[in-house]
C-alpha cells in the first residue's frame, strides 16, 4: 500500500476514533447532566410546594376559629338550630335562606375552595356548591366533633380533589354546629410546577406508584407537615432527547469537519514525505542500473540519515565489487591452470608413448621404425592439436569480458538465433525419405526491453540452441527446439529453451555447469560453464530440470533493469533451483 494511502487510513481513523470517543464521552456527559437537571428541578419543586404548603396550612389554621368563637352569623345559626331543638329541617326557612347567601360570600371572602355550614348529625346547612346544601355527611359530622388545630388531608374521593381542610365549632345546650372549609392543592402543585417545568399532581390514594420510563422521569414526593399527601413529579424526557439530537448532528458535522481537516493535513504530509523518498527511490534505481555514485537526500534528517546509509553502503558494495573481481580473477586463473594441468596430462601420454616407441625402433635399426614413424607423427600431431584447442577453449573462457549492457529487444535476438538454426522450408520431410531437418521454433509474449549485453545474449542462447539440437539429434530422426520467452513479475524476464532428446544424465546433473564437465566425445564442457557465468554477471539465474514428457528444458531468469551494480561471481558452479513447471 502506497504511504499516501497508509496516512489517509491512519489519520482517516484517528480522526474517526478520535470523533467517536469525544462524541461518546460528551453524549453521555450530557445526558448525566441534563438527567441531573431533571431531579434538581424536581427538588426544587418538592422544596417550594413544602414551603409553599407550609404557608398554605398556617394560614388555614387560624381561619376558621375566630367565626365559631365570636362571628355574628355563626351565632344566629346556632341560635335558631338551638330553637329546631337540633333537627335543621325544623329551623326557619327565612334563617335557612340567610345562611345559604352568607356562607358562599364567606368562602369567597377567605379564598376557600369549599365552606361549609354543618350540623352536629353532618347535615350540611349552607355550603358554597348548593348542590350539597340538606345533604348529610357523615364525614363531616366526625370532623366538626375532633378538636381543631393544623389543617388535615381531605382525600381526593371526599371531595373531588386532594385539598386542605380545616373545621371549628360551636357547642352550647347540647346542640353543636361547625364550619368546615377546605382550599385544593391542585392549583399550589400548578402553579410550583410550571415555576420549576415540572408537572405535579397528587398521587391517587391506594394507586400504585408510578415509575420512571423512556417518556419522562417521575419521583414520588412525600410532605411529613401533611401526612398522607403523595404528589407525584414527573418531567418529561423529551428535552433530553431533543437535546441528544442537537447534540448527535453537531458531533456528526464535527466528525466530518475534523476528518475532512485530518485528510487534507495526510495529504499535504504525504505530498512532503513521499516526494523525497520518490526521489531517492529514483537515485537508487539509476544507482542500481548504473555506475556507483553518491545520492542526496532531500526532505528531512531521516531521508538524509538514510542516503548518508545508503552512499556508505555504495562506497562498501564498490569496495567489494574491486575485492571480488579480483578474488573472481585469481580464481578463474587457478581454475584454468587446474584444468589445463589435468586435460594436457591425457594427450601427453600417447605423445610420450610414441616418442620412446620411435627412439626404442630408431636404436635397434628396426625396419618396422619407417611403417610406425607416419603413425607415430600422425599421433603426435592430433594430440598437440587436441592441446592447442584446450588451451585456446580455456583462454575464452578466462578472458571472457564484463557485460556492455544497452537496451535490447530480447525477443528479435532469439528470433535471429532461432531462424539460423531453423531448417529451410522444404526440407522439413528431408527428401527421399532420409531424416528429418533440424526444427527450431520461437513463442514470444510481449516483454520490455532489456538492458543487455546482445552478443554475450547470442552467445548463451546459440550454444543451448546447438546443445539442444546435438543432444536430440543423437537419439531422434526428429529432433525440435523451443524457445519461449515471457515475463515474469519484478521486472523480470523468462527464457526457456526445451528439447525433445534423451535429458541429462543424472549423474551430470550436480556438475552441469563446471567447466570440461560434459558426456560429448568432443565436447570441452565449457559452453554451459560460459553461459552460466554470462547470466550471472547480467544479475540473472539459469537452471535445468528435466520435461515431463522427456528432454532437457534450461531456464534463464534476467531482470529488465540489466546487470546489478555487484555482480555475482561465476565460482558457483552448483545447479541453480528450479522454477515451477512450465508446460
Amino acid at each position: 500500500m502506497p504511504l499516501a494511502a497508509r496516512l489517509l487510513l491512519a489519520f482517516g481513523l484517528v480522526a474517526i476514533i478520535a470523533t467517536a470517543f469525544v462524541g461518546l464521552t460528551l453524549r453521555e456527559a450530557s445526558r448525566e447532566i441534563i438527567e441531573s437537571g431533571f431531579a434538581d428541578r424536581i427538588d426544587a419543586a418538592h422544596a417550594g410546594v413544602r414551603q409553599q404548603l407550609a404557608w398554605e396550612a398556617e394560614a388555614l389554621r387560624d381561619l376558621l376559629p375566630p367565626f365559631c368563637q365570636h362571628d355574628t352569623f355563626v351565632d344566629k345559626a346556632h341560635v335558631e338550630l338551638e330553637r329546631a331543638k337540633g333537627d335543621p329541617d325544623a329551623m326557619d326557612p327565612t334563617s335557612r335562606i340567610a345562611l345559604r347567601r352568607l356562607v358562599p360570600s364567606q368562602a369567597k371572602a377567605l379564598r376557600l375552595d369549599a365552606l361549609s355550614l354543618v350540623a352536629g348529625n353532618g347535615s350540611v346547612l349552607a355550603a358554597e356548591d348548593a348542590s350539597r346544601i340538606g345533604a348529610r355527611d357523615p364525614r363531616l359530622a366526625e370532623a366538626i366533633k375532633a378538636p381543631g388545630g393544623a389543617p388535615r388531608l381531605r382525600p381526593a374521593k371526599a371531595g373531588g380533589e386532594a385539598s386542605l381542610e380545616v373545621h371549628c365549632a360551636l357547642s352550647r345546650h347540647g346542640v353543636t354546629i361547625g364550619l368546615v372549609g377546605a382550599r385544593r392543592i391542585g392549583p399550589v402543585l400548578a402553579r410550583i410546577g410550571d415555576a420549576y417545568h415540572v408537572r405535579l399532581t397528587a398521587a391517587p390514594e391506594g394507586g400504585p406508584a408510578p415509575r420512571s420510563g423512556e417518556a419522562e422521569v417521575v419521583r414520588v414526593l412525600d410532605f411529613p407537615e401533611i401526612p398522607g399527601l403523595d404528589v407525584v413529579a414527573s418531567v418529561s424526557r423529551e428535552p433530553l432527547r431533543q437535546a441528544l439530537a442537537r447534540l448527535d448532528r453537531s458531533i456528526a458535522l464535527t466528525g466530518a469537519t475534523v476528518l475532512a481537516i485530518a485528510l487534507g493535513i495526510a495529504v499535504v504530509l504525504a505530498r512532503s514525505l513521499s516526494r523525497p523518498i520518490a526521489a531517492l527511490a529514483r537515485e537508487t534505481r539509476e544507482v542500481m542500473s548504473g555506475a556507483p555514485r553518491r545520492v542526496e537526500g532531500r526532505g528531512g534528517r531521516e531521508i538524509a540519515d538514510l542516503a548518508a546509509a545508503f552512499n556508505a553502503t555504495i562506497d562498501e558494495l564498490a569496495a567489494m565489487r574491486k575485492r571480488l573481481a579480483a578474488t573472481e580473477r585469481i580464481a578463474a586463473r587457478r581454475e584454468v591452470a587446474r584444468q589445463i594441468a589435468h586435460e594436457i596430462k591425457n594427450p601427453l601420454a600417447p605423445i610420450r608413448a610414441a616418442v620412446e616407441t620411435l627412439r626404442r625402433l630408431r636404436q635397434r635399426e628396426d625396419p618396422a621404425f619407417d611403417d610406425y614413424f607416419e603413425e607415430a607423427t600422425s599421433t603426435v600431431l592430433n594430440e598437440v592439436h587436441r592441446i592447442a584447442n584446450i588451451v585456446t577453449e580455456f583462454t575464452r573462457f578466462a578472458r571472457l569480458p564484463a557485460p556492455n549492457p544497452e537496451p535490447v529487444d530480447l525477443v528479435a535476438i532469439a528470433r535471429g538465433v532461432v531462424t539460423l538454426h531453423a531448417a529451410p522450408a522444404g526440407e522439413e520431410t528431408g527428401g527421399t525419405g532420409g531424416a528429418a531437418s533440424p526444427r527450431v521454433e520461437l513463442v514470444a509474449e510481449p516483454i520490455p526491453k532489456v538492458s543487455a549485453d546482445r552478443d554475450q545474449l547470442i552467445q548463451v542462447l546459440t550454444n543451448l540452441v546447438q546443445n539442444g539440437l546435438e543432444a536430440a539429434a543423437a537419439v531422434r530422426r526428429d529432433p525440435r527446439v523451443s524457445v519461449t520467452i515471457g515475463p515474469l513479475p519484478n521486472d523480470r524476464v523468462r527464457i526457456v529453451v526445451r528439447d525433445n532428446g534423451p535429458g541429462v544424465a543424472e549423474d551430470m546433473v550436480p556438475r552441469l555447469f563446471e567447466p570440461y564437465a560434459t558426456s560429448k566425445e568432443k565436447g570441452t564442457g565449457l559452453g554451459l560453464a560460459i553461459a552460466q557465468r554470462i547470466v550471472f554477471e547480467h544479475g540473472g539465474e539459469i537452471g535445468y530440470r528435466k520435461a515431463q514428457k522427456g528432454g532437457a528444458v534450461f531456464e534463464i531468469w534476467l531482470p529488465v533493469g540489466g546487470p546489478p551494480l555487484l555482480e555475482k561471481p561465476p565460482g558457483d558452479t552448483t545447479v541453480r533451483p528450479r522454477a515451477p513447471d512450465v508446460p
